[in-house]
């Protein structure tokens, strides 16, 4: 059975998941080929954590922690295509073409939008490489199924808390990247205090 701390987290983030699409379903915005394609990538930035979070609500703790990356990766390409493309980059990624490389994409946001920029920059610095390990079958997901002379998941509740709730952070700048696009200010504002409300004991802690 979970622990309480689990069990709190995994609570909070279906409050939140009911919240957010409560706010988000019906958003609407100038559709711009720019517009469709950062909305269309934060909306599944969102999806992944509904998806995540039915994976750890029925102990399914690998395939969670798996999704951590490309969350991410469709939050960081919102920004990015919003941002930071030439309408040629947009064009040939609506097309099929190939994104920059994450590298790339993190610096060029430090560089646009400042500290929100260097936020995504130091993650992608910091965990890169340990998401890569975790969606790829890494060594990290290895060494979480061998106990002993068994081959079964170990992941700890305390890890898959801050999972789920790390998750509920990227799915919550996800909305925001969706206000944003929709130049909705008080969306972003009720988003903000909604989100601020259901994880108040995080923030109380920081």
């Amino acid at each position: 059975m979970p622990d309480n701390k689990l069990t709190i987290a995994v609570q909070r983030s279906h409050t939140w998941m009911v919240a957010c699409a409560d706010l988000v379903d019906g958003v609407v915005f100038n559709t711009t080929l720019r517009a469709r394609v950062a909305v269309a990538l934060h909306h599944l930035c969102i999806e992944h954590h509904q998806a995540g979070h039915v994976l750890v609500d029925n102990d399914v703790r690998g395939s969670a922690f798996a999704l951590y990356r490309p969350q991410f990766e469709a939050y960081v390409r919102a920004n990015w295509y919003y941002d930071c493309a030439t309408d040629a980059e947009l064009e040939k990624f609506v097309q099929g073409g190939e994104p920059p490389k994450m590298h790339d994409l993190a610096n060029d946001l430090e560089g646009a939008l400042g500290q929100p920029g260097e936020i995504i920059r130091r993650v992608k610095d910091q965990a890169w490489r340990s998401m890569c390990a975790f969606t790829h079958g890494g060594a990290v997901q290895v060494k979480a199924r061998a106990v002993k002379d068994e081959i079964r998941q170990s992941f700890t509740d305390g890890h898959v808390s801050q999972l789920i709730d790390s998750m509920a952070v990227l799915s919550y700048l996800g909305a925001l990247g969706i206000a944003k696009v929709a130049d909705d200010g008080q969306l972003a504002q009720r988003l903000n205090e909604r989100h601020q409300e259901i994880y108040a004991a995080l923030y109380d802690r920081t």
